[in-house]
């Protein structure tokens, strides 16, 4: 059986994604090349996740292009990303251990790569860069508050803390208990133009922490 692929434009960037695997997916400047990027990128995903005794199934070639979607700019500026047809249905009971599984996997990962890292370099913008090692951590983690609050699950603004990590502490472990919210969440919401589900959630938090990650990976490269 073929896999669906679905891409999305996001800030200059074609993002695809395979919804049966979450958290894999391809990206570049150019559409076709980022869907084309597909095939080597689930090949890189099925080793990560036996590298990290995650059991994958279900899965063959050929892939079908589902969806293409491009951002759109809403009020003030805010840019509406991809709501696809397979964030739509609400998740299943079986579900929440494997997503609790990933997502405890990439949060592993996430601080495995700044791992060591000296604080004059956490807090290092390089040149060209936007953020530091700790921005970068601090990005992620508000990014996940944000995609909880779309569906009114987010912790009191009040309680996020200072630090970098701490932050990112307490969204992963908060996103953890809030798993169960999530699979009663069946419908979509609309906020600001964006539709946004739990699927739609876990599949951007996935997408994000990987994508982070291999971006710390290079610009520790760049501190050596």
């Amino acid at each position: 059986m073929a896999y669906i692929v679905c891409a999305e434009e996001n800030q200059n960037l074609w993002i695809a994604h395979v919804p049966d695997l979450p958290g894999c997916f391809a990206s570049n400047e150019k559409r076709e090349t980022a869907i084309q990027a597909i095939p080597a990128a689930v090949d890189n995903y099925l080793d990560w996740c036996k590298k990290h005794g995650i059991h994958v199934t279900g899965l063959s070639s050929p892939m079908i292009v589902s969806e293409v979607i491009r951002a759109w700019e809403f009020e003030d500026g805010h840019m509406v990303n991809a709501f696809f047809a397979a964030d739509r249905p609400p998740l299943i009971g079986a579900e929440i251990s494997e997503f609790k599984l990933l997502l405890e996997t990439t949060y592993e990962d996430l601080l495995a790569s700044v791992a060591d890292v000296e604080p004059e370099d956490a807090n290092k913008v390089l040149p060209g860069e936007q953020w530091s090692l700790d921005g970068i951590l601090e990005h992620v983690a508000r990014s996940e508050w944000w995609y909880l609050d779309r569906l009114g699950l987010a912790f009191p603004r009040e309680g996020i803390p200072a630090d970098a990590k701490l932050f990112l502490r307490e969204v992963h472990a908060h996103m953890l208990v809030t798993l169960p919210e999530l699979q009663k969440s069946g419908g979509a919401v609309t906020l600001a133009g964006e539709t946004w589900s739990a699927r739609k959630v876990l599949r951007r938090s996935l997408w994000h922490r990987r994508d982070h990650t291999a971006h710390i990976a290079k610009l520790r490269a760049r501190l050596c």
